[in-house]
C-alpha cells in the first residue's frame, strides 16, 4: 500500500515539474525541450539581439515545429547539428549576415582557421555565442571602450602569439595604452581610435597585404576617416612605429627608458672622449712640429 502511494507522490511530483516547466517556458515563448537542459544559455540568449529573430534551431538544428508547451526529445531527430565548429561556423552566421561574413572570410584570422589554427579569431571569439549584443551596449565585448580588452583577449595571449605560432608580439595593447587616442580617454575625454578603426572590424589584414588598412600605401584613407583625421588623404604617411616598445617595469622604474638614456649618456661619453684623444693628439703633433720648427 505505501509503495503504491510513493508511487503516485513521484508520479504527481514529475508532472508538476513538468507543467511547472511548460508554464515557464510558455512565459518565456522558447522550446521547453530546450530550456528544460539548457538553462543558463537560454537564459543569456533572451538578453541578446537575436531572441526577437532567431530561434535554437536556426543554428542548433533540429525540429522547428515542436511545440513550446511540450517535452520532446524529438527536437533533435530531426537535422540536428549540435554546436557549430569553428570551421563551418560562418555557414551559419552567413544566412543573416552575408555581408559581413563575407568580409571576415578575406581577413588574416579566417585564414589561420582555414590552415587549422582553430584558436585564432571568429565570430564567436568577438561577439560571445548566446549572450550576442549590440555593440551600443555597453557591456558588449564590441562597445568602443571594451574594443581594446577583446582584442587582447588574444593579442597578449602569449601561447597563441609566440613567434613560432603567429610571430606577432604580444605587446599590442601594452603599446597602444601609450598612444594619443587612449592617453586621451585616461585623462577623461571620450574614446577615440580604437584597434578596428585602424585594422578594420571584419576584414582584418597583414600590414604587407596590399588590401591592408594599415598598408603604407593606405595609411592616408585609414588615417582620413570621417571623425578621425579629414584631409589626411591628401598627406603622405611615411610609415614609422604607431605602437612604441614595450616597457618592462622594476620597482616602478621604466627599465626601457633607463637602459635607453644608458646608452645614450654611453654613446656620448664615448664620442666625447674619442674626439678628445683626436684633440689631444693633434696639439701635441702642433707642439713636436713647432718645436722642430723652433730648433
Amino acid at each position: 500500500m505505501r509503495a503504491g502511494i510513493g508511487k503516485i507522490i513521484a508520479l504527481l511530483f514529475l508532472v508538476g515539474m513538468i507543467l511547472t516547466g511548460v508554464a515557464v517556458a510558455e512565459d518565456r515563448n522558447v522550446d521547453i525541450s530546450c530550456i528544460h537542459c539548457h538553462s543558463k544559455q537560454v537564459s543569456e540568449f533572451e538578453k541578446s539581439v537575436h531572441f526577437n529573430y532567431i530561434s535554437c534551431t536556426d543554428c542548433h538544428g533540429g525540429d522547428p515545429n515542436i511545440s513550446g508547451s511540450v517535452v520532446s526529445i524529438n527536437v533533435m531527430s530531426k537535422d540536428f547539428k549540435g554546436s557549430p565548429s569553428q570551421e563551418n561556423l560562418t555557414s551559419f552566421c552567413s544566412k543573416c549576415h552575408p555581408q559581413v561574413t563575407a568580409k571576415y572570410e578575406k581577413s588574416i584570422h579566417w585564414k589561420k582557421v582555414q590552415e587549422g589554427r582553430t584558436e585564432s579569431a571568429s565570430c564567436i571569439n568577438c561577439h560571445g555565442v548566446h549572450n550576442i549584443l549590440s555593440s551600443k551596449n555597453q557591456d558588449s565585448p564590441t562597445h568602443l571602450e571594451n574594443i581594446p580588452l577583446m582584442c587582447s583577449d588574444c593579442h597578449e595571449n602569449e601561447t597563441k602569439m609566440q613567434a613560432w605560432y603567429y610571430g606577432i608580439q604580444t605587446d599590442r595593447f601594452d603599446t597602444y595604452k601609450k598612444l594619443y587616442h587612449y592617453k586621451a580617454y585616461l585623462s577623461g575625454g571620450r574614446v577615440l581610435a580604437t584597434c578596428s578603426d585602424c585594422h578594420e572590424s571584419h576584414d582584418v589584414k597583414p600590414e604587407d597585404d596590399p588590401e591592408s588598412s594599415i598598408n603604407p600605401a593606405n595609411l592616408p584613407a585609414t588615417c582620413g576617416k570621417t571623425g578621425c583625421h579629414p584631409g589626411a588623404q591628401n598627406a603622405y604617411v611615411y610609415g614609422g612605429k604607431v605602437h612604441e616598445g614595450k616597457s618592462v617595469y622594476f620597482f616602478s622604474i621604466d627599465v626601457k627608458t633607463l637602459v635607453t638614456y644608458f646608452y645614450i649618456l654611453m654613446i656620448l661619453f664615448e664620442l666625447t672622449f674619442t674626439f678628445g684623444l683626436i684633440f689631444l693628439g693633434m696639439s701635441s703633433n702642433f707642439r713636436i712640429l713647432r718645436r722642430k720648427n723652433h730648433d
